[in-house]
């Protein structure tokens, strides 16, 4: 297990979200009902990979790596482009 730490920033997450979907009405509706379960299942799968999820209320980037060395925060960068943004996880 690393002792890697990735942080998403919600306030920033969302925005970055909603910038990809043209309808911003109905966008924001799916996102708020959905983006809870979607950070459960973001834990979940950090977990079983040997990272921990966190978050915060932060606006500046959509997410944080906190990492020992630039190899494993790479490698955690690199494992999470791996994982449906909440766009393809909503089923």
């Amino acid at each position: 297990m690393t002792d890697v730490t990735i942080t998403l920033h919600l306030n920033a997450y969302r925005e970055r979200a909603l910038s990809l979907q043209p309808e911003r009405r109905e966008a924001e509706e799916a996102y708020d009902a959905n983006y809870r379960d979607y950070v459960n299942y973001l834990t979940d799968e950090a977990a079983k990979a040997g990272y921990t999820l966190s978050t915060d209320h932060g606006d500046s980037t959509a997410y944080s790596i906190h990492a020992p060395t630039h190899d494993t925060k790479q490698a955690a960068h690199d494992w999470l482009a791996t994982l449906p943004d909440i766009w393809n996880w909503i089923p």
